[in-house]
């Protein structure tokens, strides 16, 4: 074997993973950016759009995570109770500041307890917990009876005005569960996207990425590594895609084909990022994702809070977006063109203070 292949074997980190997230965070930017249509839109209900993989590799990325952090498992009781304190208090961080930035987009009287944050804190709890107590074997079991189970809810049981196996937007028993017993607002009026039963088949996405941590942990050359990853994703891709003719895409209840087909793309992008950037080294181009993948939560959060200053508006007068977009379309600037501008100044305006803190070494962790 070559040196070239056995040095990418003892690297401790993965370039290509802190760029993955880089990216993702900069598409999330970009798709929650005032404008947007088309595939940087989400679908309305059922079907797939590019914007509808940001969030699921957000979760693959998590699990993947989790397995290159366990690469030791905790041995003595106090190892064990020192971990499962650990992920509590990240848990509850992390879902208490997704109770915040909802405040960005609500007010106090309507408190949003599910999000975006919420929903990464219970996935990363959920598979934290799992990986440690049960091995790869049986982590594939209880991913395939989450996914089944799932399906079977769906398919079987009703709901009061709801026949078993109704899929429709806003009427079906996902829906029906989060109107009946998901407290505070509800993001689409009755019903939550980040609701309590989806949670379940979204756990399977980032135990997908535990899976690919743990083939990047083993004693193999990268190439072999990155064989193995395509590999899996590839299989995973095509079984969410081939159960989709039976239970749909649909992004807004995470059903089980959507949790697959999601999972498998990252996992297939992230055998692409591994065999440009680790293997061949190739980091041309690369510099902005890496300084977005290196403070992650903090950009996700800060984004949130200046989207919404941006399209503010105070007493009637025109928001600093609308006064943006408004001014280029009268100098003869297509509206898109006008789009486009703006989620590019947008995103700069995104990238600055995460790369003063970048430069200054500032790393902000959970």
């Amino acid at each position: 074997m070559s040196n070239s292949e056995l040095a990418p074997v003892l690297k401790q980190r993965l370039d290509a993973l802190d760029i993955f997230r880089g990216l993702t965070l900069m598409a999330m930017i970009v798709v929650n950016s005032p404008g947007t249509y088309g595939q940087l839109s989400h679908a309305y209900w059922e079907g797939l759009t590019i914007a509808d993989f940001i969030f699921p590799f957000f979760l693959f990325i998590v699990g993947v995570a989790i397995a290159l952090n366990l690469k030791r498992l905790p041995e003595t009781a106090a190892q064990r109770n020192a971990f499962y304190t650990k992920v509590i208090k990240r848990t509850a961080i992390l879902f208490a500041l997704g109770l915040v930035v909802n405040l960005f987009y609500t007010h106090f009287a309507q408190i949003r307890v599910a999000g975006v944050l919420q929903r990464i804190a219970l996935v990363y709890c959920a598979c934290s917990i799992l990986t440690l107590l049960f091995n790869t074997r049986q982590l594939i079991w209880i991913s395939v009876l989450l996914l089944m189970g799932y399906w079977a809810m769906l398919l079987f049981i009703p709901a009061p005005g709801i026949a078993a196996g109704t899929l429709e937007r806003g009427h079906n028993l996902v829906n029906w569960i989060d109107l009946q017993f998901l407290p505070g607002m509800l993001w689409r009026g009755t019903w939550d996207p980040e609701g309590i039963i989806s949670t379940l088949p979204s756990i399977v996405t980032g135990l997908v990425g535990v899976f690919v941590g743990k083939i990047v942990l083993r004693n193999e050359s990268l190439p072999e590594r990155i064989s193995a990853i395509f590999v899996l994703g590839l299989c995973v891709f095509l079984l969410g895609y081939l159960w989709s003719f039976f239970f749909p895409f649909i992004k807004q209840i995470w059903t089980s084909s959507f949790a697959l087909a999601t999972a498998g793309a990252g996992t297939l992008l992230l055998a692409l990022l591994l065999w440009t950037i680790d293997y061949k080294g190739i980091q041309r181009f690369t510099f902005v994702a890496r300084v977005f993948g290196t403070n992650a939560i903090f950009a996700y959060v800060f984004h949130v809070i200046l989207e919404k200053l941006l399209t503010y508006k105070v007493d009637g007068i025109s928001s600093v977006h609308s006064v943006f977009i408004t001014t280029l379309e009268g100098a003869g600037l297509a509206t898109d063109a006008a789009s486009f501008l703006w989620i590019s100044l947008f995103l700069a305006l995104c990238f600055a203070p995460i790369y003063v803190m970048y430069k200054r070494g500032i790393f902000l962790k959970i």
